[in-house]
């Protein structure tokens, strides 16, 4: 009974561990082919340990909620770790959100213009008028955007 305390405790640290040293891996870029070789194979290595035990833990109906909700975690983050690794400029969310109106959250469409014609800070909403006051002569007020 031991050894099998051991085997779980094993396998909860993979879960909890590999998704997040993977994200890790996958933000240090290195110069030498060797060294980025090496952090390439680590990175499969922890992202496929992390899926594999997810998978096992969150498909599993007969364990613990608790458990499911482990394996999960590690499902996430090894995703998340792919995406950063693999596929960055993969958008799914994004064009998804614009088709039903959502603007992205730097203030500009899909296409890179500012529908709004306001404020481009990457905090909070789009604005119609700048956060300091006035028109920016776009939306039909002011100088300049008058008629």
């Amino acid at each position: 009974m031991e050894s099998l305390a051991i085997v779980v405790a094993i396998l909860l640290i993979i879960a909890f561990l590999a998704g997040p040293i993977a994200i890790a891996l996958s933000a240090v870029q290195a110069k030498s082919l060797i060294l980025n070789v090496i952090r390439k194979i680590l990175h499969g290595f922890f992202v496929a340990m992390s899926l594999w035990v997810g998978l096992m833990f969150f498909s599993n109906p007969d364990l613990p909620i608790g458990v499911n909700l482990i394996g999960l975690f590690g499902l996430i983050t090894s995703y998340i770790a792919l995406r950063r690794e693999y596929f960055p400029d993969v958008k799914i969310l994004a064009p998804l959100l614009a088709k039903i109106g959502f603007k992205t959250s730097a203030g500009k469409g899909l296409d890179g213009d500012d529908p709004a014609g306001g404020s481009k800070s990457h905090y909070g909403p789009i604005l119609k008028w700048p956060r300091k006051g006035g028109s920016t002569g776009k939306d039909g007020h002011g100088p300049g955007g008058q008629h």
